[in-house]
């Protein structure tokens, strides 16, 4: 199945992502975007919360994203849609907890805050896992489902499409920089916003507004799934929320690099609060079009559930609107790119490059980051080559890594910063029993569950066999092995603690008002809130 698109739909998409990708390059050039490091990779710090909110909006949804979430709602109802919700959640934990560190200590990677807390190979080791998973996973992953995407609408050449998508991006962010990134993420933005919106409105119509759509799939309307779902149940969600959710908004490199580019920390707050308002859209824009498409079009199986975004744009849309909407969908593919080539010259400059030579210029620096960003393009692409012959499927590729990534480490990086009592060796051993149960966990996904039954049995009841709840055991068992060794072991020193963990005994900070984020959050808490018992 294929998208048709006339002279019209063209001229619209093309207009709209080079102009978007033009004025990111012009803001760039304004700015200075390789005068030095801090310009290059963190846009000077000078980042106001607007553009970081887009940003870190527009970083975390792909072009898989817009397709699989309406292809999932199709076959799923709105519980596809419920993870979507949870941002009050993650991005108010590191409101709270985590950003204030990071920006205290002018960090321009979260590796470099374990240097301060723990020691230079705390540092070291997450900075080289942040840079194998962002490239095994993110960059790949993204390069490559967005080439399927792509390959579907148009009939293009999967790895040819990764080939020349992966160059134009790394030519773009090798010249403009983070400052390019940050501001062409914003009008990538508002082009997923308002194309995908004229989408749903349009079904909605179609299907006689929201009344039609509850009247013939009341089922599918349902977005807390019960806790025997397989595949989306509220509370697993709820679950990975504390963890997963935390660790993505809150620790990856790829997401808080947005943050670390405020100028302070109520602009990197209030930017995070106006991130979790911007996610409250994906349910309607992205998810309830796949229901839509279900009222609209029932019985689609297998590979044509999957491709419910294509149906739509088809069925639906208009010439003209059908090319803002595609604009919208390369619009994804494109930021999420961008977002993990910036964090991953940056990893690799002020990771390694400055760690060991500390003496680098900072007009080196740049150059350096700039040819990294096009070694890494071609990592990505021979990783995307391998996922392309991977016969198990990109979920279970994806996950595998991602199992790896969240469940060792987040303990030791999150409550390294919530308790003093937390040592180095502690947050060690804790690590290595966290990849011990990741690899269980991995390798009973790959066994199958018949033969992963027989194996690992106490994995397969209903509060374990989701991974959410799978992986919330394993945090609260590996949170328990940190705490205990670390009561056994060297302190930490004074000074480290100081600089790096929470004051409980401090005063509260004071109320400032109507511009106090702890006020945004919880208004933005109360319309979650709502959603979620509106649609139950």
């Amino acid at each position: 199945m294929s998208i048709s698109l006339n002279f019209l739909d063209w001229t619209i998409g093309l207009f709209v992502l080079v102009g978007s990708l033009g004025v990111g390059l012009y803001m760039a050039h304004r700015r200075s975007a390789g005068k030095n490091s801090s310009n290059f990779f963190l846009g000077g710090r000078k980042i106001k919360w607007p553009i970081i909110g887009a940003s870190l909006f527009a970083t975390n949804i792909g072009a898989e994203h817009l397709v699989g979430l309406s292809g999932d709602s199709y076959r799923y109802g709105l519980s596809a849609g419920s993870v979507e919700l949870t941002t009050a959640i993650t991005l108010g934990f590191a409101c709270a907890i985590l950003f204030p560190y990071y920006i205290k200590n002018k960090i321009f990677t979260i590796p470099e805050f374990l240097e301060i807390r723990y020691n230079r190979n705390a540092r070291l080791f997450f900075s080289g896992l942040m840079l194998v998973i962002s490239i095994m996973t993110k960059l790949a992953f993204t390069l490559f489902a967005g080439a399927l995407v792509m390959n579907s609408l148009l009939g293009w050449s999967v790895m040819t499409t990764v080939f020349y998508t992966g160059m134009i991006v790394a030519v773009f962010t090798i010249i403009g920089g983070f400052t390019a990134v940050a501001y062409t993420d914003t009008i990538q933005t508002v082009i997923m916003i308002v194309g995908c919106s004229i989408m749903l409105f349009i079904g909605l119509d179609k299907v006689g507004g929201w009344a039609g759509l509850m009247e013939k799939v009341p089922e599918a309307m349902v977005i807390a799934a019960p806790v025997e779902d397989p595949v989306y149940p509220f509370w697993g969600i709820i679950a990975t929320a504390f963890y997963a959710g935390i660790f993505y908004w809150g620790i990856d490199q790829v997401n808080v690099q947005r943050v670390l580019a405020a100028p302070n920390l109520q602009q990197a707050r209030w930017g995070a609060m106006f991130a979790v308002f911007l996610k409250m859209f994906p349910v309607f824009i992205f998810a309830l079009p796949g229901v839509i498409a279900f009222a609209l079009f029932p019985g689609l199986e297998g590979d044509e559930s999957q491709q419910t975004f294509i149906v739509l744009l088809n069925q639906l849309l208009p010439s003209g609107v059908r090319g803002l909407v595609l604009a919208s969908l390369v619009a994804a593919l494109i930021t999420s790119l961008i977002a993990v080539l910036n964090s991953v010259s940056t990893l690799v400059v002020r990771d390694f490059v400055v760690e060991f030579r500390p003496k680098t210029s900072e007009k080196r620096q740049v150059l350096i980051g700039r040819f990294v960003i096009f070694i890494v393009v071609l990592f990505g692409i021979g990783a995307a080559w391998l996922v392309y012959k991977n016969e198990e499927g990109l979920y279970k590729y994806l996950q595998t890594i991602t199992a790896y990534l969240v469940i060792p480490v987040f303990p030791a990086i999150f409550f390294g910063i919530v308790s003093k009592k937390v040592t180095l060796r502690g947050a060690t051993v804790s690590v290595i029993a966290g990849v011990i149960m990741a690899t269980i966990f991995v390798i009973d996904q790959f066994l199958g569950p018949e033969t992963g039954k027989s194996i690992f049995p106490f994995l397969h009841y209903k509060y374990t066999l989701n991974f959410g709840f799978r992986g919330l055991w394993a945090e609260i068992l590996i949170t328990g092995i940190l705490f205990l060794v670390s009561a056994f072991t060297e302190k930490t020193s004074p000074e480290k603690l100081e600089k790096t963990t929470l004051n409980f005994s401090g005063k509260v900070a004071h109320f400032s008002g109507i511009t106090d984020w702890r006020l945004h959050l919880g208004i933005l808490s109360a319309i979650t809130i709502s959603l979620y018992i509106w649609l139950s």
